[in-house]
């Protein structure tokens, strides 16, 4: 098989953490962010992933880990600096908060530690500043599967041993949208990703073997007991495929969290992706992106942090508030379109079509504060 020409590869020596005191427990020396495209929170218990299930059995599980709605803007100000959807640049980020020159996770460990960036699309390419190694191609219309992906990530992983690596594999998301697109309805996956032999269920599957082979490479390279894993997706997935943005089942994913500093046997209910970045970084001993909004996920540590936060559901309530925000503005255009209240509705509210000017709040909690007063307004004139 011929893979594509490597993008970037650089020779920086690795950097190992060196700790004070003999009390403090040993640092991973790699972290990984794995992630598998359009993941449902259901997947681990409706499919058979031995591999995920042994991280799961390792390390500590949240069954529902919660991202900002999986949009994916075309045109606008977003469209300006992202191909992505908003998703993606969040979990790399820490925060929904974003800005047009936002710092990503990577940017922690570069220059002085090795990091490396593998994935099957092009979109990803905004997000692959700041990474040593890189391997990025395919598309929608031409895609690259997820076998290239993980040959690079294994490539990666032999010559340089990264500090931190993100490897995306995309074909699970795919997958799911076959399912939703198809036009025979008498095929048993026509929109049902959990039907027998579906394509979402055998890309999953793929994908889980996948992991096993980057395991197996670090057991090889005598690595794993010394690399914290973070396996989860960027969005979530609609039992009939795809992820609309305003369907809740895009919004949640499974979370696993496994290796040195991680707590073994937990299964937890809530998480949100923005905690993934300050983790990460916490068990890395590297500061992270300077606004990030997330917090330590303290619960899944051995020895967590004092004054961590106590969990909250941010992402989840703001999603709540953006959807239905989205339906009374629709509902109120019909009856009234001329309607004063939706002038001011839609100069005062901050949806998803102004997200990079979230920041100007500074903390998720103004933010929701100021669009919920925003559509008590549009409630009223509503009749709600």
């Amino acid at each position: 098989m011929k893979y594509p020409p490597l993008l970037a590869l650089l020779a920086f020596p690795a950097l190992s953490v060196q700790l004070r005191g003999a009390a403090a427990p040993p640092r991973p020396q790699h972290a990984v962010l794995l992630i598998i495209d359009g993941l449902s929170y259901r997947a681990p218990e409706r499919i058979d992933l031995p591999n995920l299930q042994k991280l799961i059995a390792a390390g500590t599980y949240y069954r529902r880990s919660h991202n900002i709605m999986p949009a994916h803007p075309r045109t606008g100000e977003w469209a300006k600096y992202h191909r992505s959807s908003i998703p993606n640049p969040v979990i790399l980020a820490g925060t929904v908060m974003l800005r047009p020159d936002q710092q990503f996770v990577q940017h922690c460990f570069f220059p002085a530690r090795i990091t490396a960036h593998s994935a099957n699309d092009m979109d990803y390419q905004r997000l692959n500043v700041g990474f040593n190694l890189s391997f990025l191609s395919g598309s929608d219309d031409d895609p690259v599967h997820d076998d290239q992906t993980m040959y690079w990530a294994l490539e990666f992983l032999r010559r340089a041993r990264p500090a931190f690596m993100k490897v995306h594999l995309q074909d699970t998301g795919g997958a799911g949208m076959a399912s939703y697109s198809s036009k025979d309805s008498s095929q048993p996956f026509h929109r049902n990703i959990w039907a027998p032999d579906s394509p979402y269920r055998q890309a999953a599957a793929r994908a889980d073997s996948y992991l096993g082979q980057f395991l197996a490479e670090l057991d090889r390279l005598n690595l794993r007991d010394k690399t914290v894993f973070f396996v989860t997706s960027d969005h979530g997935q609609a039992d009939a495929g795809w992820h609309p943005y305003d369907d809740p089942e895009g919004w949640s994913m499974p979370l696993v969290l496994a290796g040195p500093g991680i707590r073994p046997g937990q299964k937890l209910d809530y998480a949100e992706q923005i905690d993934i970045v300050p983790t990460l970084c916490h068990l890395m001993g590297v500061k992270p992106p300077p606004n990030v909004g997330g917090r330590i996920l303290a619960e899944a540590l051995t020895a967590p942090p004092a004054g961590v936060p106590a969990p909250q559901q941010h992402l989840r309530e703001l999603n709540e508030l953006l959807r239905e925000a989205g339906q009374q503005a629709g509902e109120l255009r019909k009856k009234s379109p001329s309607s004063p209240v939706l002038k001011s509705f839609d100069r005062d509210f901050y949806g998803l079509d102004r997200i990079l000017e979230w920041s100007r709040f500074g903390v998720l909690d103004k933010l929701i504060a100021h669009n919920r007063q925003v559509l008590s307004k549009l409630s009223t004139a509503a009749g709600r």
